[in-house]
């Protein structure tokens, strides 16, 4: 719900007509330094246009440094042009007042100033038509001054005498303007134009305020009007009975998602009033349709009005006054003569006209060879403004130094955008400077809100430092953004104001770009343009999400994150469509096969998997459940096509709001890019309608950004409807950018990635859709710092290599490690976790939803995985080849992902074959042994867990361990509570030990899990296919609670030395123990204290050695322990226990 109220007005400043010399054309210097880098500042707000008063009793209380010589500045423009080669102002400028002083004729006690002050809104007028418009301004009602004192006098207003010369034109009367225009409602919450509804039982009643319109003058009109219908509807213009004007507005397909919500009108004419003073009605037809909607957008009136000043101010203008050289006698009727004329279409330098009084005429005569615009009023009349006690700190963004990247935050957030700044000036030397945006208004906006005027300020930016050695990169948005850009925080989530197109009425012409920050460049504005710098947006309403995704972003920084996660990209595609977006799929695949052989591909296309029919329609649960298990196990990219909206992804809703929440990725945070609809529309926000309050509705993208537990560390998504042809070709550019380098060698950041990508996609809107959500510094966490290459394989140099790899044979591979120009790094010492695939197997999908199966491949059968040591540069690993391996011949894959304490890389071979059975195998008939636990292995059977454990099975076999999944029945599968039908996979979460394919490890999270009493079963196979089973009990309990169970301590009786443990419900969380230990006089002997982060839900064994304060040890008896537990989040609780020492 917008602030409403009808706006009626006389005149606005003409600003095509009129020239201001204090404004920054394009091209032109910025100044040097800003006003307000030094002196007392105060901020005057106003909401109408008039002359203001401020008694110097007000200037002292203020506490002005010299009152006696006050000062007012401002540089109220009105709505700024969304181009760049607009007039524009820069800095605060000084505007003339005058002091009203005693009989002393010193600026005193008793006194006040007066200056002159516009509105937001203007009225521009075009000679060529001789009409009016009016120019709302879309972000602010409220103007602002400023004031400040000086040791000697400002600016005054002048008074110039009226010309003597003869006129050529006299003017009795002026043109009167009103207009009616009530913004309460946005139709697809997008767009920035608003519109008052209109009711078929009650019109909307009109009363212009007008008196004195000129008998036989006719009134120009101009009724812009909406309506959404199935049939044409129609509004009519009223003036009591006397039908004025009649629209028909169209009719539109209601049941269209993406084409007209509503249409609109605009019809204009002329009419003759039946009265100096009309009132006029707007009703509206529905045509019988019941369902029928309309909208009013504004009515325009034009007329001529005669020039008498009533005791209320007028400000009038007069368009027949203007004409080449001439002089016009203007006469103004008045009663009074204590009235004051100023001539303000220089709202810096008002001038005070001297004037003649004939009779009940003040009379004046003025050179109009342009339009002029002059206000009356009588000092008594004038307005006291709201003025803000608190001074405006002193700031000087024009003198600013120079930064790769600008921040501008909300003041909630500045203290996180300080902490950013610096992560990154230490990681990486990239300056910043912090800004917020009313410090931008304050130079840029004449201190109103204007989206312009922060892209105003990035251009200086732009402009200053181009050719240096800090060009201007990038611009992070640090706060949420609503559609509705004039209500301010707490009531609606508009922290940093958004971009909205003008269109408001056509879904796929409607939307929100933050691009319209970059566009700098001279000519450029609105949606049109390249973009100059990488932007992006964190959407946060608080300071806990600010702190969130600063937590994610020194997690994903942080080296020890590692892993070769950082190899996979998960490309995911929507079914239906004739299986354009599994084709399109398909090549972002060969781009990514072609260009970045290193790289690992997981295809979750969902016509490839089984769909699901229920009462609630068609689901893909497996989809659903690859895509949450990919997440959770970590990719460097999750890449998906398709259909989508604020809520999940595809129809099926293969990715929801819950699932979102649910995952647990830690720091292994891939960059979502999402070519669907609206999956983060970052702007939407809630109403209530009996407060005005405005809530942040969160999509599903934003979600995924402030997950704490994991979900993306950044997003390339969409904020409204797309096309899917302009999608894929934004899409295919932002996977070719996201791993090239930079001038330096270095991957591109974020904000380059999303930026090329933009500017090589064509000139379409489509891509102004797409948004960066995230930190447009950041770099993706590709392993990119060196290559790791492959020797050998079984001591054979692998450019002679020509034998197979065959089931069952022991390979043993060598390789080294090199940087990025191919020199030996023999002081590279660390961990090198080596994937073996088997050949690429052909997929059909099936055509779940009609239309033509497609087939497609994938090489994602696993051989081996493991992890081995580098010592000096080089490595070496052995495993056995599954038997379950496809016995057909092809070219298999080795993976590679090898990183130390500082860096980390990548490599890949392909060069080999695979396929065959060895005829030298031994024999094996024993299953592997398996032992399974829950999040660590302090976990014992029938232990506590929450509902969102993680699967820790530890797997051994002197045979190696079946990862293959090419065998019917021989995966490592898992099940709940003996429900074996509803198993699942877990090949791709084994991981061997450190150079030892024979033992290793399962990781996985389980989800959801009922409360209760579980069984967990985990089967798996060794590489000669004989299996093993093993069971784990345990109990679920819902989180709430923080509680302590099974307190302990082992051994007891105590004889030298005992450990304490305990179980707990949180797991992954920092704790801080106290262990009390007292005698049986209740007295306090002993106080063991430790922080630890929890693994699991057990603490590790604490030591004691049976000592007391003091150092001796304590005696025998029996001796009572309390153990307390704090969380981070503030939580504690404890138990108690009893040991004997003897």
């Amino acid at each position: 719900m917008k602030i409403t109220r009808i706006i009626i007005m006389f005149l606005f400043s003409a600003l095509n007509v009129y020239a201001f010399p204090l404004t920054q054309a394009a091209g032109e210097k910025f100044a040097d330094e800003s006003v307000l880098a030094t002196g007392k500042w105060f901020k005057i707000a106003v909401i109408d246009e008039g002359v203001y008063r401020i008694p110097f009793s007000t200037l002292q209380k203020l506490g002005l440094t010299n009152p006696a010589n006050p000062r007012i500045y401002g540089n109220n423009f009105g709505q700024l042009s969304y181009y760049n080669d607009s007039p524009k102002p820069d800095d605060l400028k000084e505007i003339a007042i005058l002091l009203v002083t005693g009989t002393d004729g010193i600026f005193n006690e008793g006194d006040y100033l007066l200056f002159y002050a516009q509105s937001t809104h203007r009225w521009k007028y075009d000679r060529s038509t001789d009409s009016y418009r009016f120019i709302r301004h879309n972000y602010s009602d409220t103007a602002y001054y400023f004031l400040t004192s000086s040791p000697s006098p400002g600016k005054y207003i002048t008074t110039v005498p009226s010309l003597v010369s003869a006129p050529d034109y006299t003017s009795f009367s002026h043109d009167a303007l009103f207009i009616h225009e009530i913004e309460s409602e946005n139709l697809l919450k997008s767009g920035r134009e608003w519109y008052q509804p209109v009711s078929v039982l009650s019109g909307i009643q009109i009363r212009p305020g007008f008196s004195g319109l000129v008998t036989g003058e006719e009134l120009k009109y101009r009724l812009r009007v909406l309506g959404r219908s199935s049939v044409p509807v129609m509004f009519r213009l009223y003036e009591g009975e006397t039908i004025h004007a009649a629209v028909l507005v169209p009719e539109v397909n209601l049941f269209s998602t993406t084409g007209i919500f509503a249409r609109d009108v605009t019809i204009s004419g002329t009419l003759t009033p039946s009265s100096q003073n009309p009132s006029f009605e707007v009703k509206f037809y529905n045509n019988g349709e019941q369902s029928a909607k309309g909208w009013l957008d504004y009515l325009e009136l034009q007329g001529r009005a005669n020039t008498a000043f009533n005791g209320k101010t007028l400000i009038f203008s007069d368009s027949r006054s203007v004409a080449p050289g001439r002089i016009t006698e203007f006469n103004v009727k008045s009663s009074s003569a204590s009235i004051s004329i100023w001539d303000v279409t220089n709202p810096f330098e008002p001038v005070n006209i001297q004037f003649e009084k004939t009779g009940d005429y003040c009379i004046f005569r003025i050179s109009t060879d342009s339009l002029r615009k002059f206000i009356v009023f009588s000092y008594d009349g004038t307005i006291t403004p709201v003025i803000n006690s608190v001074p405006v700190p002193n700031q000087n963004l024009h003198a600013s130094p120079e930064a790769d990247m600008v921040i501008v935050t909300h003041p909630l957030f500045y203290q996180h955008a300080v902490k950013l700044a610096g992560i990154h000036n230490n990681n990486s030397g990239l300056t910043s400077i912090i800004v917020t945006p009313e410090e931008i208004y304050n130079e840029f906006s004449g201190g109103i809100p204007d989206i312009v005027a922060i892209r105003n300020f990035l251009r200086m930016k732009f402009l200053k430092q181009s050719g240096t050695s800090h060009p201007l990169k990038y611009l992070l948005l640090f706060g949420d953004g609503s559609y509705d850009n004039k209500k301010l925080p707490p009531r609606n989530p508009n922290f940093i104001p958004t971009y909205q197109s003008q269109n408001s009425t056509i879904v796929t012409s409607s939307f929100v770009s933050d691009d319209f920050y970059g566009l700098l460049e001279d000519g450029e504005g609105e949606a049109t343009g390249t973009e100059d710098i990488g932007i992006g947006r964190f959407p946060v309403i608080d300071t806990m999400q600010a702190s969130v995704i600063l937590s994610k972003i020194i997690r994903y920084m942080d080296p020890s994150n590692g892993g070769d996660w950082r190899n996979m990209v998960v490309l995911t595609a929507d079914d239906e469509d004739s299986n354009t977006h599994m084709n399109d799929s398909e090549g972002l695949s060969s781009l990514i096969e072609t260009k970045y052989p290193e790289i690992n591909i997981e295809k979750i296309y969902l016509d490839a998997f089984r769909q699901v029919t229920s009462i609630n329609g068609q689901s893909y649960p497996d989809v659903e459940k690859a895509i949450n298990d990919r997440i959770n196990s970590g990719c460097i990219i999750f890449n998906y096509l398709g259909h989508g909206n604020e809520v999940g992804l595809a129809h099926e809703r293969v990715v929801r709001t819950q699932s979102v929440n649910s995952w647990k990725n830690g720091g292994k945070l891939p960059l979502f890019i999402t070519a669907t609809c609206e999956f983060s529309r970052f702007d939407d926000a809630e109403l209530n309608p009996f407060t005005g309050e405005m809530t942040a509705k969160s999509s599903a993208g934003e979600m995924v950004l402030l997950n704490p537990d994991g979900g993306g560390i950044a997003l390339m998504s969409t904020t409204r409807v797309v096309y899917s042809a302009p999608n894929y070709t934004l899409n295919r550019n932002i996977m070719y950018y996201a791993f090239e380098r930079d001038s330096t060698g270095e991957l591109l950041r974020l904000g380059d990635v999303m930026r090329l990508a933009k500017n090589n996609s064509g000139s379409g809107m489509n891509k102004r859709n797409f948004t960066l959500l995230g930190d447009p510094a950041l770099r993706l966490a590709y392993p990119w710092h060196g290559r790791v290459v492959t020797d050998s394989i079984n001591g054979i140099s692998i450019t002679s290599f020509t034998d197979t790899l065959k089931a069952i044979s022991v390979v043993t591979v060598t390789g080294h490690i090199e940087n990025n120009s191919g020199n030996y790094l023999n002081d590279f010492n660390g961990l090198v976790f080596p994937v073996v695939f088997d050949k690429s197997s052909k997929i059909k999908t099936l055509a779940n939803d009609g239309g033509q199966p497609m087939e497609f491949y994938v090489q994602n059968s696993i051989v081996f995985s493991g992890k081995t040591k580098v010592n000096n540069g080089r490595f070496r690993f052995s495993f056995i080849v599954p038997r379950d391996i496809d016995y057909s011949f092809g070219n298999g894959k080795i993976s590679y992902y090898a990183k130390n304490d500082k860096t980390d890389m990548n490599g890949a071979f392909s060069n080999f074959i695979i396929g065959g059975f060895s005829s030298l195998a031994s024999i094996d008939t024993t299953g592997p042994e398996i032992r399974l636990f829950l999040n660590d292995t302090l976990f014992r059977n029938g232990d506590v867990s929450d509902s969102n454990p993680v699967l820790l099975a530890k797997i051994s076999d002197l045979s190696g361990i079946n990862t293959t999944g090419a065998g019917i029945g021989h995966d490592i599968t898992a099940w709940l509570d003996e429900e074996r039908n509803s198993s699942f996979s877990l090949n791709n979460y084994f991981e061997t030990d450190m150079d030892n394919y024979t033992r290793g490890t399962v990781k996985y999270r389980l989800n959801n899990i009922s409360e209760g009493v579980h069984t967990l079963s985990l089967k798996a196979w060794d590489n000669f296919n004989n299996s093993a089973v093993a069971t784990l009990k345990f109990v679920v309990r819902s989180e709430g609670k923080f509680i302590i169970n099974d307190v302990s301590n082992y051994p007891n009786p105590v004889t030298s030395y005992t450990y304490f443990t305990a179980g707990h419900n949180r797991p992954d969380k920092d704790l801080y123990i106290i262990i009390e230990i007292f005698d049986m006089s209740g007295r306090k002997v002993k106080i063991l204290e430790e922080n630890l982060t929890s693994t699991g839900y057990r603490l590790p064994p604490i030591y004691w050695d049976g000592t007391i304060e003091g150092g001796k040890k304590a005696g025998r008896g029996i001796y009572a322990y309390v153990v307390i537990i704090k969380t981070g989040d503030g939580e504690t609780a404890r138990a108690s226990g009893r040991l004997i020492i003897l």
